[in-house]
């Protein structure tokens, strides 16, 4: 069974794994939280780091298209509403620099620009739900960030921690059509060996506890 060890047994274990005796959790914990993935770094978990790096820049790249979309379709409603008030009062568009925006906007919207006349309530409509998909890449990205930093602190924790009372073993059995539990002998408190059986078609999964 895991267990937490004393300092002496923790710096033992660590040194045997090639870790300097000093590698703590809150060490990775502020790595982690300072640059992405040096907590995982410090670990010297390396297979880490490209996931890592590739959930934040997806998430970063999400928020950069977002916000150009959502800034789009804001500048084209802005160009809509100086055009109906130069309409209704006279005068220019206060907005008519935002003319190339407003044509982009009714592209994407699958129209032309020439032909086209999209309204206020679709360019907002529009607006609205860019906003609403960029404010929640950001929180996913945030969110995704945070776990990075968790796995960097618990990571080191498990460093230092005594799995040796656990055997996994996976080996081929003679396949029986229905899955089946065989429990032998499990008392705990006298120390014996515990071992669960499950056979299936073709597999065999066999774990001990000591």
């Amino acid at each position: 069974m895991a267990s937490a060890q004393p300092d002496s047994v923790r710096a033992s274990i660590l040194e045997e794994q090639g870790f300097p005796p000093d590698h703590s959790p809150r060490g990775a914990l502020w790595r982690a939280a300072a640059v992405p993935g040096w907590g995982q770094f410090y670990n010297r978990q390396y297979y880490k780091l490209p996931f890592a790096y590739a959930g934040l820049a997806g998430g970063g790249y999400a928020i950069y298209t977002l916000t150009q979309r959502y800034r789009l379709f804001r500048d084209a409603n802005l160009y809509v509403i100086g055009r109906n008030r130069a309409e209704e009062n006279g005068g220019g568009n206060p907005y008519e620099q935002l003319k190339s925006e407003y044509d982009e906007a009714v592209v994407r919207l699958g129209g032309n620009p020439e032909t086209s006349n999209v309204g206020g309530r679709q360019l907002r409509d529009e607006r609205d739900q860019y906003r609403r998909w960029r404010d929640l890449s950001i929180l996913g990205t945030g969110l995704f960030y945070a776990l990075t930093i968790l796995d960097a602190y618990v990571s080191a924790h498990l460093l230092s921690f005594d799995v040796g009372g656990v055997a996994l073993e996976v080996r081929p059995s003679g396949g029986e059509p229905v899955l089946a539990g065989r429990h032998k002998s499990f008392d705990r408190a006298l120390g014996e060996t515990s071992s669960w059986n499950f056979n299936g078609i073709g597999i065999r999964l066999h774990m001990r506890f000591r």
